[in-house]
C-alpha cells in the first residue's frame, strides 16, 4: 500500500495544475477569437442547431469539459447542414484530448524533418539533398560536411528545391520552393537546422487542381487506447490556391475524403469558406471523382502508424508522385487540425470518440496543452 504523497509531490501537482490551467485559458480564448472571426464572416453559422442535438452532444462531453462551448458544433452543423453530436469541440481537443493521448516528448523529436528519415523507410520521404542539423552540414548520406563545401555543393544540384526549417513549420511556415542557386544560398545563411529536399513531381490526378508545390493527402492515423491497434480515422485533400502551399493557414482549401476515396461535394478554406470547385482550375468536388491508389494509401499509413509505437494520434501529409508511387511528405505528430472531418458534418474520432472521452477521464496529464489555433 503507498503512503501518503509528501509535500514535494503535492506542491508539484499543484503547480502543474495551475500552469494547466493558465495554458488553457489562453486556449480557450485564442479559440473564442477564432470562432468569432467564422461568425463575422459568415453570421448564419453562429445559429442554434437543433435542441436535440446540442442537448446530446452536451450530454456526451461535459463529462470531460465542464467549460463546454457549441461554437465548434455550431460551425460544422451549419456548414455541412448536418452534424453528429459527436462532434469534437476544438478547444477540448486543444487543451484535455490532444495532451492526453499523445506523450508529452516524443511528438517533439519526431516533428524533426531531418532525423524523420532514420525512422521512416527508405525512399518514402521526398529525396534529401542537404541536412542542416543545429548547424552541422549533412549529404542525402548523412556524411558531415564543411561550410566551405557548401557552395559548390548548391551549385550543382537539380532545381528547383524545397527548402524546409527542420522545426516550426507548421502552416507551411518558412518552406520554399527554390530555383536557383543565389536564392537557396541566401535561404541557408538565415537561418540553421534546415532540410533541402528535391521537388517531388506529383501525379497528374493532383498537379490537375492546382499546379504550384504539392497538393497533399492528409491521413490521420490512430492507435486505439483499448487495444493498440492502428486504425485511419479520416481522410482529406489539401490543395494549394492561387500559387500558395496546400495549408490552410498559407490560403489553401481542404475536401473531405470519403471512405471508399471519393470526393466530398464541397472544400472549405479556413474560416469556413465554401467551394463546389478548385477557384482556380475550375475541376469540381464531389463523388464523381475518386483518390487513385486509395486503398493502397490507406494500407501503406496503418504500416507506418504501427511503426510508432508511443504515438496515438498522427497526421500524415501524402503525395502520389508522377510515377504513381504514395510519399511521406510530412509527420504531424502534435498540433493537429481536427477541421478537415468535422467541416463534412463528421466527428473526428467517428466509432473512437467514446473510448477517447473515457481515457482522457481516467488518464490526465497536466504538463502539456496545444496553445497553436489552425
Amino acid at each position: 500500500m503507498e503512503g501518503p504523497a509528501s509535500l514535494g509531490e503535492i506542491l508539484r501537482f499543484a503547480r502543474d495544475r495551475f500552469f494547466l490551467r493558465m495554458r488553457c485559458r489562453a486556449v480557450r480564448r485564442d479559440w473564442r477569437i477564432r470562432h468569432r472571426k467564422v461568425f463575422r464572416l459568415h453570421p448564419a453559422y453562429r445559429q442554434p442547431c437543433p435542441p436535440e442535438l446540442e442537448a446530446e452532444h452536451r450530454r456526451l462531453w461535459r463529462v470531460l469539459d465542464a467549460g463546454l462551448r457549441l461554437d465548434t458544433l455550431r460551425i460544422c452543423y451549419h456548414l455541412a447542414g448536418h452534424a453528429d453530436p459527436r462532434i469534437v469541440p476544438e478547444e477540448t481537443f486543444a487543451c484535455l484530448i490532444e495532451r492526453c493521448i499523445n506523450p508529452p516528448d516524443w511528438p517533439y523529436w519526431l516533428s524533426h524533418k531531418s532525423l524523420l528519415y532514420r525512422l521512416l523507410p527508405d525512399g518514402l520521404l521526398p529525396d534529401p539533398l542537404l541536412h542542416n542539423i543545429a548547424g552541422n552540414f549533412f549529404d542525402a548520406d548523412w556524411q558531415p560536411l564543411s561550410a566551405a563545401a557548401i557552395p559548390t555543393l548548391i551549385r550543382k544540384l537539380p532545381y528547383p528545391v524545397v527548402f524546409k526549417p527542420n522545426w516550426e513549420s507548421s502552416g507551411g511556415r518558412g518552406v520554399m520552393i527554390l530555383h536557383e542557386a543565389d536564392a537557396l544560398l541566401a535561404a541557408i545563411r538565415s537561418r540553421s537546422d534546415f532540410l533541402v529536399q528535391a521537388f517531388l513531381r506529383q501525379h497528374v490526378f493532383f498537379r490537375a487542381f492546382h499546379d504550384h508545390g504539392v497538393n497533399t493527402i492528409r491521413v490521420y492515423t490512430y492507435r486505439s487506447v483499448r487495444d493498440d491497434n492502428v486504425h485511419v480515422l479520416n481522410t482529406a485533400l489539401r490543395m494549394g490556391v492561387a500559387g500558395s502551399l496546400d495549408n490552410l493557414t498559407a490560403g489553401g482549401i481542404v475536401c473531405f475524403v470519403h471512405p471508399d476515396g471519393r470526393l466530398h461535394e464541397y472544400a472549405c478554406d479556413r474560416y469556413g469558406g465554401k467551394f463546389d470547385a478548385h477557384p482556380d482550375s475550375r475541376l469540381p468536388f464531389g463523388p464523381n471523382t475518386r483518390i487513385p491508389h486509395f486503398d493502397e494509401l490507406l494500407r501503406l499509413t496503418a504500416q507506418l502508424a504501427a511503426r510508432l509505437p508511443a504515438i496515438r494520434l498522427a497526421g500524415w501529409d501524402m503525395a502520389l508522385d508522377a510515377q504513381g508511387r504514395w510519399r511521406c511528405i510530412e509527420l504531424n505528430p502534435h498540433s493537429h487540425s481536427i477541421r478537415f472531418a468535422q467541416y463534412a458534418g463528421r466527428p473526428f474520432f467517428g466509432q473512437f470518440t467514446e473510448e477517447i472521452i473515457e481515457y482522457c477521464r481516467r488518464h490526465p496529464r497536466l504538463r502539456r496543452a496545444s496553445l497553436r489555433v489552425y
